[in-house]
């Protein structure tokens, strides 16, 4: 009989011999594994590095020396490496701040300076921010934050290319600045909607200078970041031509995925394509879908009760609904009044418009009436034959309605003539 505490020596020393044979007769099989074990790694260091080095190339320091600061804090307002929206709060110390983050490309920053115990409203955000553009590397800002237009931030040559386009806009916004705060101060909706008609001389003027900047600049993030609106102001065959020159990795962004499917959205509201069906409630509660007009000639009329323009050639509209009607021309109304109902009921009324179906946009809803033919002006209006297909498109930047009233009076002269 052995003691207890024997037998448990005796077990671990024949563990011991069963792992030293084991080691032994493995002993060639692991040399020869030693080399393909060093490669992996090696490997694994090197993409560690190489991690650590894109991560390193991905950052960017922004870091700030003001003058005369009597605020406490400042907002910034970025989209990060993994396409997150970050607020970031920052402290402000001895008139400086400075922080650090990844991003994938220079990105538009909005920075906000905050006073000492202020509340920061939204409308204090619309009006005090400043848009900047981060990049990676060391970023300098400098200058009196009391003064938004001398804030100089350096080291993102984005930014250089914004402040020299800033720097060409700034004196037509300077004469444009009286409408803009007349409009602002204007409390009804359809009188400030007419001063902002007021605005389109200069808007066109501001629309060239940044067209000029797109094609000198096809590659730069501010092109696609500007043409995310401009997208819709600019011809579709200007829009093209501008997508068309961004290199690969900019058409990779978010914003020129966004300006393509602007682009494909208005290709499919031109002419040559079969119109979208819809479904909406009229001004008397019926339901009106463009499927029920399969056969007809369908005039859809975009107008609003707050442009002037589309008041104006109303009575236009009632003379030729007076002259084709009878021939086969259907009108279908659709304004952009969701938002003030009444306005758009009492604009009817006086403009003697309810001869034919009234419909509002859906502007923004699963059925935005709008978004499905592309409609960023209004007037706009779109003719569609009997097969379902668009003819015409008026208004805009396309056709002029003159040529509306030619094509209808060719279309029902060739009729008259077939009977």
């Amino acid at each position: 009989m052995f003691p207890a505490g024997n037998k448990a020596n005796l077990g671990a020393q024949s563990i011991v011999k069963v792992i030293l044979l084991l080691c032994f007769y493995n002993y060639q099989s692991a040399v020869m594994k030693v080399k393909n074990i060093g490669c992996a790694i090696f490997m694994l260091l090197f993409l560690q590095a190489a991690f650590a080095q894109s991560k390193f190339d991905s950052l960017f320091t922004l870091k700030a020396k003001l003058n005369f600061v009597h605020m406490d804090s400042v907002y910034l307002y970025y989209e990060n490496m993994r396409g997150q929206s970050i607020f970031q709060l920052l402290p402000i110390f001895n008139d400086s701040f400075m922080m650090t983050d990844s991003i994938c490309k220079p990105i538009k920053a909005l920075i906000i300076f905050k006073n000492i115990g202020e509340v920061i409203t939204d409308k204090d955000f619309e009006n005090r921010g400043k848009e900047i553009y981060l990049e990676h590397g060391l970023l300098t800002l400098t200058g009196d934050p009391s003064k938004l237009a001398e804030l100089k931030l350096t080291g993102s040559d984005t930014q250089d290319q914004l402040d020299t386009l800033n720097s060409e806009i700034a004196p037509i916004k300077a004469l444009m600045k009286p409408l803009v705060d007349a409009a602002n101060k204007e409390p009804d909706l359809e009188k400030a909607a007419r001063l902002r008609t007021k605005f389109e001389p200069y808007e066109d003027r501001i629309k060239k200078i940044n067209y000029f900047f797109f094609l000198q600049h096809p590659n730069s993030y501010l092109t696609a970041n500007q043409m995310e609106y401009y997208v819709t102001q600019v011809s579709l065959d200007s829009a093209k031509h501008i997508y068309k020159n961004f290199n690969a990795e900019l058409k990779q962004s978010s914003e020129a995925i966004s300006i393509a499917t602007e682009i494909k959205k208005m290709d499919a509201a031109l002419p040559g394509n079969m119109a979208a069906d819809f479904t909406a409630t009229d001004l008397n509660g019926n339901t009106v879908s463009l499927a029920d007009y399969k056969g007809k000639y369908v005039l859809l009329d975009f107008w609003a009760s707050w442009c002037d323009a589309c008041r104006r050639t109303n009575p236009h509209m009632i003379d030729l609904y007076n002259k084709y009607s009878s021939k086969g021309l259907n009108i279908i109304g659709i304004a952009d009044n969701d938002a003030t109902p009444e306005a758009w009921k009492n604009a009817i009324a006086k403009d003697c418009l309810d001869m034919w179906p009234n419909l509002l946009l859906g502007a923004e809803t699963a059925n935005d009436i709008g978004d499905k033919y592309a409609i960023y002006f209004v007037p706009t209006k779109i003719l569609i034959d009997p097969d379902g297909k668009i003819i015409g498109r008026f208004g805009d930047n396309n056709n002029r309605d003159y040529e509306l009233d030619r094509m209808l009076m060719n279309i029902f002269k060739e009729l008259i003539a077939k009977k």
